[in-house]
């Protein structure tokens, strides 16, 4: 309010000031400035008046639509969790309907170990085991250099994790497929399209010792351990005796084919 009350308070400008003075001691009438000037200078006061009154009066509107707008958005995400785990809950019940039904045979119960083992493969079944645990974080406080965990990242260290032998993988509990896609969105990374936050744990199952030493050793984990060190990025990793790796929440069947069927020997 200070530049309102100096605009209409000083709203001539000091030169003209002491040249009207000037005139009126010589005896010539300066000619009437003031009249345009200060018409001027209040309707431009009117008008920055007009649109802080306006900007304040909209201010609670703004704010009560953000709120509006970030509940649905919790209502849609939360309707959207219940809904995956009401899939994932059937198609465990449909996995083992299939099963009980194949083991009835010999060819169905060597089609089930097969059918299980690309399960496995493809992130489709929830899985158990030992494995290692990798943790990797924001640096704590801004150093002025590369101080946030970014997307390459992330992958980097899954893609090591796979070159040492784990057998299954997830990400802050999102469980990574074939499919599965770790981007960069502005500040947050997106794991299959689903935001995550720094500390990012990644879970690999698989021979705990050996993923633990061939991991340790591999070039990403030294340029980990490099980055804490120059920009305090939080990097560390440990073996765990028994983890527990969710189903993936959405693998879409692209492409299929019909089984062949055997083949029939016929009278010789």
């Amino acid at each position: 309010m200070s530049l309102l009350i100096d605009l209409s308070t000083d709203a001539l400008d000091p030169g003209y000031a002491a040249a009207a003075a000037r005139k009126r001691a010589a005896g010539v009438e300066p000619r009437p400035r003031w009249s345009l000037v200060g018409a001027t200078i209040a309707a431009a006061v009117l008008l920055i008046v007009i649109a802080a009154v306006q900007t304040r009066a909209s201010a609670p509107a703004a704010a009560k639509s953000r709120s509006a707008l970030i509940a649905a958005v919790n209502r849609q995400t939360a309707t959207v969790d219940q809904l995956e785990r009401s899939l994932a809950a059937l198609s465990a019940k449909q996995a083992t309907l299939r099963d009980a039904t194949l083991v009835s045979t010999s060819a169905g119960a060597a089609l089930a170990r097969r059918i299980a083992a690309e399960e496995l493969a493809l992130g489709t079944l929830p899985v158990i085991g030992p494995g290692l645990r990798v943790s990797v974080a924001d640096a704590s406080t801004s150093t002025g250099g590369r101080s946030r965990v970014l997307d390459r990242d992330l992958q980097d260290v899954v893609n090591a994790l796979w070159t040492a032998g784990a057998e299954a993988i997830a990400v802050n509990g999102e469980r990574l497929t074939s499919q599965s896609a770790i981007r960069q969105a502005g500040d947050a990374i997106l794991v299959d399209f689903r935001p995550l936050v720094s500390p990012y744990v990644i879970t690999a199952i698989g021979p705990a010792v050996d993923l633990e030493t061939r991991f340790g050793a591999s070039r990403t984990a030294a340029r980990m351990r490099g980055f804490a060190q120059l920009y305090g990025l939080r990097f560390g990793y440990s073996r765990a005796s028994r983890l527990s790796l969710p189903a993936a929440a959405d693998v879409t069947l692209h492409f299929a084919r019909p089984a062949p069927a055997p083949l029939s020997r016929g009278p010789s």
